[in-house]
């Protein structure tokens, strides 16, 4: 694989990139739904999110972490062409124990035990997403093998393409109207094209969670099609075995932190209800451009740091650790203060005024998005050094923490409900206290790793001119009415200057700095590097 730093970072500049675009392309659907649906858009959306958090949570079965594990043998170097049919073979098994388990959960709950779900349509929604999750399973392993051969172009290729056919199609919905409330379409449809029209709009939130399932078909194939040069052996039941080895200590925590990431919704959905799920489901897709860096960290940095302890070099580790974190707090502190000092104008002008009950969420949820950036490298440090136990018992500790914070502050009546936190605000709280907590956990066993410092000094400043940015920008705010999305990006264009002049001043952001991302934005060796990875077989990147 090709460490140089300047690869490095045009590694993660192009992750980013495309992540930026996925992102913004799933914000231009979420507008254009809010907008034509208006409040009815909140339910919806609810809807959909408790129906992905309940087949998310027996998804686990699907991955067992036996994904990490595909990543981590492929970057030491094992046969790429056995790594393949061993990890096929083994997702495929996984997948369909998870669908067996679904359908008889399903049918006992409704034909034995005569239960209900909260209507037909989230009955729909569910069976819906079975099927997402199939091709979810499917996609990870062209995902996976890309992550482990370094092959970040790909990769995120194959990602990139599930939202560039969803949001497309959740647009078409959305131009469909609502008949369940008599919304009709805001567009002329040709006359052959309004039975399809009539059905979407008879069953608006199925013909939504459907959107999610061509996208992911779509994601499938284009991963398998950048996957076909690559070499296909018979799987080895030696190195299904070392799979395992691999994914024991985190087997327990794969289940725990997938009930943790998604136990939010369903709390919310049982204790309120889908209008609330709504508020967290809308805010948690505005933050994905926020957690784009922080999963940009760990797909390029775990294979990277794998191969250096391989070749014991820890002090390579220390040092890109250090610069990604600090790069990291100079990146997201001023988006971090724009998101707080605008956020009711964010969600007015993104979404509609349904919406505005979210501020709160947003809130607890940015703060989120920030930890979970710094967090990145360190959990790429920790399992690249082959510590997944550590890893596994800083999130189980992670984990239970967010669930009981989840039980005492979500219902109605939680330990601070008398504050206004407790449903979905209550459940953003829970997620931020119990990341830091994970957070701290990590740089401690970071430092017992490889003696990397805990607290970089200079971060400081950077949280010293976010302060200030946040300052002015509040003044701002008290003399001027910001309601147009221009005025808002005017404003934190404004701010981001203040933030670097202020690190300018403090001799923080150096030229150095400047001419290093400048260096990242030249389309000449961001073209020569695509090329070069996208006709590779995956071999040439070892």
């Amino acid at each position: 694989m090709n460490f140089h730093p300047v690869m490095i970072a045009r590694k993660s500049l192009f992750a980013v990139s495309i992540q930026f675009f996925i992102r913004f392309v799933g914000w231009i659907g979420l507008v254009v739904l809010a907008k034509l649906w208006g409040s009815f858009a909140v339910g919806a959306l609810g809807t959909i999110g408790v129906a992905m958090a309940l087949v998310s949570v027996f998804n686990v079965i699907g991955d067992l972490g036996f994904g990490q594990a595909n990543v981590k043998r492929i970057s030491e170097g094992k046969d790429l062409g056995t790594c393949l049919g061993t990890f096929t073979a083994i997702k495929l098994l996984l997948t369909g124990i998870m669908v067996a388990i679904l359908v008889a959960g399903i049918y006992i709950w409704r034909v034995v035990l005569h239960g209900n779900f909260t209507d037909a349509t989230t009955e729909t929604v569910v069976l819906v997403f079975i099927v997402y999750y199939i091709f979810y399973n499917i996609q990870s392993i062209p995902i996976t093998t890309f992550n482990g051969t370094g092959e970040i172009a790909k990769l995120q290729l194959t990602s990139m393409t599930e939202n560039s056919l969803k949001i497309p199609l959740t647009i078409i919905v959305a131009l469909a109207g609502v008949s369940l409330v008599s919304l009709g379409s805001p567009v002329h449809w040709p006359a052959f094209l309004e039975p399809l029209r009539h059905f979407i709009a008879s069953h608006p939130v199925g013909s939504l969670a459907m959107t999610y399932v061509f996208g992911m078909v779509a994601s499938c194939v284009v991963g398998f099609w950048l996957l076909r040069k690559y070499p296909w052996k018979r799987p080895n039941r030696e190195l299904a075995s070392s799979y395992f080895v691999f994914a024991l200590p985190t087997l327990l925590v794969s289940v725990v932190v997938t009930i943790s990431t998604n136990i939010d919704k369903l709390f919310i959905g049982y204790f309120w209800t889908n209008t609330e799920v709504g508020y967290y489901f809308s805010v948690q897709q505005i933050l994905q451009i926020m957690l784009i860096i922080a999963q940009v960290m760990i797909i390029v940095l775990f294979p990277m740091f794998s191969k250096y302890h391989s070749d014991k070099r820890v002090e390579k580790i220390q040092e890109i650790t250090l610069s990604a974190e600090r790069y990291i707090s100079l990146i997201m502190i001023p988006i971090v203060v724009v998101l707080l000092v605008f956020s009711a104008p964010i969600i007015s002008i993104m979404l509609n005024s349904s919406f505005l009950p979210a501020v709160s969420v947003l809130t607890g949820l940015t703060f989120y998005a920030l930890v979970s950036s710094f967090t990145a490298p360190y959990t790429a440090l920790v399992i690249g050094m082959n510590k997944p136990m550590t890893a596994a018992k800083n999130s189980l500790m992670v984990c239970i923490i967010n669930i009981t914070l989840n039980v005492v502050l979500i219902p109605r009546n939680g330990l601070l409900s008398s504050f206004g936190i407790s449903g979905p605000t209550g459940a953003a709280v829970a997620t931020t206290i119990s990341a830091t907590i994970g957070f701290i956990g990590l740089k401690i066993v970071a430092r017992r790793l490889t003696k990397i410092k805990l607290v970089q000094p200079r971060l400081f400043f950077h949280v010293l001119a976010g302060l200030v940015m946040a300052g002015v920008l509040e003044l701002i705010l008290h003399f001027v009415t910001v309601n147009r999305w221009f005025s808002v990006l005017f404003f934190a264009v404004v701010g981001l200057l203040i933030y670097l002049g202020i690190l300018s001043v403090l001799k923080e952001f150096r030229k150095v700095d400047l001419d290093f991302f400048l260096n990242l934005l030249r389309p000449k060796e961001m073209l020569q590097y695509l090329k070069t990875e996208i006709k590779g077989n995956g071999e040439n990147n070892k």
